[in-house]
């Protein structure tokens, strides 16, 4: 258990694999921002691992850490509380220690998919329907943040119909719409939103096979894809005139909620952070080229 005499500032993150992680610059970022001394680490931590693991940064205090894949839902059973949102999901991105050492499972993917959505384009269009491609622990996350923020109708489109359909059906609120693969296209008329939360064109992957040509002059194209840093969508999109938005941010600002719930101070995605993130990026591609 933590001792309350003591400044909690030790934080991790736990993924398998988590090498490439650009969650500690980050948050080494914000310790030397705000003056706190903490230390943030990436521990690669097996499934069969999980629960040593958790129960190591119980005893040596650390405020709690970031989960990445694949152990956003198997670390659950090793937890005492669920936030609201994070129960609707059924998933956790953040774990915070209480002073008392009791566990709560968080997740900030929909917080930060959401902040840097307004505060890229403030004023994107809330009044018409949103498109969004997948239907993974992304666009739950995506699709919740978008409901509480108050859109009325949400396409969700995916290759797989059926996992599609059981979105909708555990967090739509009567709200979504499944969409089939093969009307992609045509759903992306009248849409205000585009957001593909697949890993269609990051890295390694194909590109999204979707047509902008009918998007209306408004519509912003939205790809939570940070490698590379212009998919090949926004590519498109940019050209076609669109506003665009990156999946940095996103990245970022769920992160930062987790640094205030650990800590109690309010930062964010300076330009600062942002030049160090970008030159983290191409050194990654350069290694992997």
């Amino acid at each position: 258990m933590p001792d309350p005499k003591l400044p909690i500032k030790k934080a991790a993150v736990i993924g398998f694999p988590i090498s490439q992680s650009l969650s500690p610059l980050m948050h080494m970022h914000w310790f030397e921002q705000t003056g706190l001394e903490g230390s943030y680490e990436a521990i690669e931590v097996s499934e069969e691992n999980l629960e040593a693991q958790f129960e190591q940064f119980k005893k040596a205090g650390y405020a709690g850490f970031n989960i990445t894949v694949p152990h956003k839902t198997n670390i659950l059973p090793f937890l005492d509380k669920l936030a609201p949102t994070a129960r609707e999901m059924g998933a956790v991105n953040t774990v915070s220690f209480k002073l008392d050492g009791s566990s709560v499972g968080v997740n900030t993917d929909g917080i930060g998919f959401l902040k840097h959505l307004n505060e890229t384009v403030p004023d994107w269009p809330k009044d018409r329907p949103v498109l969004m491609i997948g239907s993974g622990g992304a666009a739950r996350a995506a699709a919740l943040a978008l409901l509480n923020d108050g859109v009325t109708h949400l396409m969700l489109c995916n290759r797989t119909s059926e996992r599609a359909q059981a979105v909708a059906n555990e967090v739509g609120r009567g709200k979504i719409t499944v969409v089939d693969w093969a009307d992609r296209h045509h759903a992306v008329m009248g849409a205000g939103l585009i957001v593909n939360t697949t890993t269609l064109g990051m890295v390694g992957q194909p590109t999204l096979d979707l047509d902008l040509s009918a998007a209306a002059s408004d519509c912003v194209v939205y790809d939570i894809v940070y490698k590379p840093m212009q998919t090949d969508l926004l590519k498109r999109a940019f050209e076609r005139g669109l506003k665009t938005v990156d999946g940095l941010g996103m990245l970022v600002h769920q992160g930062a909620a987790a640094f205030k719930l650990w800590f109690g101070k309010d930062v964010g995605f300076d330009a600062d952070l942002r030049q160090k993130l970008l030159a983290a990026l191409r050194e990654t591609e350069k290694a992997e080229s």
